[in-house]
């Protein structure tokens, strides 16, 4: 009789660049099946839970381990099934998990249905992998409009599930500064997400837009605008571009000299350390992770107000700070390097899988 095969089932809605890592990672473990809980319509939801079930149910008996990235409603049936059938389901959490913005109708928390399923996902689940700890809890005070606590425990104080932070991982053979001239005074942004409404004020595109109006000498680029958005630019030393590949990703953070995310929120930047990566100086809000993420090598936004902007890219480009920005540069690639390298997350992870397995 043919040995039957052992399986991750993984649940996500829907491939990036993040998801295609752990993926990897997954796959080196053991045989890997994946669902996609994915659905522009939300009438189709209930086709995708019964889908998703008798997937779950094709391969329960080979199953060692759920993994699901983010909590919400994919997460929801693994983690009944998992208590059902004494199987580990794992959740990553990413983000827009971990949060509620109802000022910008962004984040889990801040709607009532998908706020539910993420409650009793986490509640059910066996364990939680933030990747930052400030999606676990932190005090928020850069829009003063938004709540003051943020964080998974925040929305869910009772909440009992055991937690184990691990950070995003990069590859620096990948993204690495390329030998072209970085345009002086040049800042950059990448963004996706164009098609949800809170997108331009949750990744401070507006900010960038404005401030960019009183540096008539500096060049403001947004990566990831499609074509059919058209955005408010104000002057006419903003840049759009569309999504790129990573290919092309490399030379274009090599050729501007700062990295701007100003976002309201953000659980692990991507785009943040593949810039720094590629010797970028950052110039982050002071929401989650981005912080510590960037040390001393970069600025940050304490508030979400134009005025203090202004500050902050006047000194990022006076002549007096010039010397420092070189400096600023070759370091930044360094911190990825010594915290963030893929390693990391490649041995932390696994060992947190088969912690979970072998219980």
């Amino acid at each position: 009789m043919a040995k039957i095969k052992s399986v991750i089932l993984f649940f996500h809605t829907g491939k990036s660049s993040f998801s295609n890592k752990d993926l990897n990672i997954f796959v080196s473990i053991d045989h890997t099946i994946e669902f996609t809980f994915s659905s522009n319509k939300k009438i189709l939801t209930p086709f995708l839970f019964v889908s998703q079930f008798f997937v779950i149910l094709k391969n329960i008996r080979q199953t060692k381990i759920f993994i699901s990235q983010f909590a919400g409603y994919h997460s929801f049936i693994p983690s009944i099934i998992s208590k059902i059938f004494n199987i580990p389901h794992l959740i990553i959490s990413g983000g827009t998990d971990c949060v509620s913005f109802p000022g910008i109708g962004y984040g889990n928390f801040s709607k009532l249905l998908l706020g539910l399923f993420t409650k009793w996902s986490y509640q059910l689940a066996t364990h939680i992998s933030p990747k930052h700890e400030s999606l676990w809890f932190c005090k928020y005070t850069y829009e003063k409009q938004e709540p003051s606590k943020q964080g998974i425990s925040a929305f869910i104080p009772k909440l009992n599930t055991n937690y184990t932070v691990i950070n995003n991982g990069y590859d620096p053979s990948k993204f690495l500064p390329t030998p072209i001239d970085r345009k002086q005074n040049s800042f950059l942004t990448v963004c996706g997400g164009f098609q949800f409404p809170f997108q331009i004020e949750l990744k401070g595109i507006d900010l960038i837009l404005e401030v960019a109006r009183h540096f008539p000498k500096c060049t403001f680029t947004i990566l990831g605008v499609p074509s059919w958005k058209k955005l408010d630019i104000k002057s006419n030393n903003v840049v759009t571009l569309p999504p790129s590949n990573n290919e092309d990703l490399v030379g274009i953070y090599s050729n501007h000299q700062f990295y701007m995310q100003l976002s309201m929120a953000e659980g692990f930047p991507n785009a943040l350390c593949e810039a720094m990566l590629c010797g970028c100086i950052p110039i982050v809000s002071n929401v989650f992770s981005m912080p510590e993420i960037i040390e001393n090598t970069g600025f940050i936004l304490k508030e979400r107000n134009i005025e203090l902007l202004k500050e902050l890219v006047s000194e990022s480009i006076s002549e007096s700070q010039q010397l420092s920005n070189f400096e600023k540069s070759k370091l930044a690639r360094q911190v990825i390097i010594n915290n963030y390298h893929i390693s990391k997350r490649n041995y932390n992870l696994k060992k947190l899988i088969f912690k979970l397995i072998d219980k």
